[in-house]
């Protein structure tokens, strides 16, 4: 007898809401996130502005939105190193590549969501979601190897911040100098930087 499918089929309006990230996503591909209207958006799937705020009540709920895709897009890409336990080095360079890739395509707006020095309340409001609820996954990992005696000394917390905050500004870096450094010496320095962070030594010195 087969297994009945639990999950409902995405409904219109779901399609329609996924429809508004999708635009904005392109948008801000193209545009700061400050330039972009509501009015755009809504044009950009066909409807009124009056039905954008059937979906989101403001910009920034958008925005939240589209920063908890990112961070779902986030765990998928490093779900094999944040499943693992120890260096894992393979695993942690292959989560960082798959990251990469969606920075060459989102770069542009990823970088403002999180380097740009006075991005407005709105910004920084997504800004500060992002790195709380994605520093949660990170935490959860470094917090396994305290327990086994594997990590550097210090709050999880703080350390799975710094993890992120080096990889966003690595990326960011990348994205607007591609030319500085090649992939595999950016990947690469990446890779051992972090583990360093994490456990005070690379895979070579364990």
């Amino acid at each position: 007898m087969p297994a009945i499918k639990s999950r409902r089929a995405p409904t219109k309006g779901d399609q329609r809401e996924q429809a508004l990230l999708d635009a904005a996503r392109a948008l801000f591909q193209e545009k700061s996130i400050g330039k972009v209207t509501i009015d755009e958006l809504a044009t950009a799937v066909g409807i009124a502005r009056s039905g954008f705020y059937f979906y989101f009540e403001s910009k920034q709920a958008l925005l939240a939105a589209l920063c908890d895709q990112s961070i779902g897009e986030n765990d998928e890409e490093m779900a094999e190193w944040l499943d693992s336990d120890g260096h894992d080095r393979d695993a942690l360079r292959r989560g960082l590549r798959r990251s990469l890739d969606r920075w060459r395509v989102d770069g542009r707006w990823l970088r403002e969501l999180f380097l740009a020095p006075d991005p407005g309340p709105d910004v920084h409001a997504v800004r500060e979601r992002f790195f709380t609820k994605n520093n949660m996954a990170f935490c959860e990992r470094i917090r396994r190897d305290v327990a086994a005696g594997a990590s550097v000394a210090g709050p999880p917390e703080l350390l799975a911040r710094m993890v992120l905050g080096l990889r966003v500004i690595t990326f960011a870096h990348y994205f607007e100098f591609p030319e500085a450094f090649t992939e595999d010496e950016m990947l690469e320095t990446l890779t051992e930087a972090t583990l360093r962070m994490i456990y005070g030594t690379t895979t070579d010195q364990r």
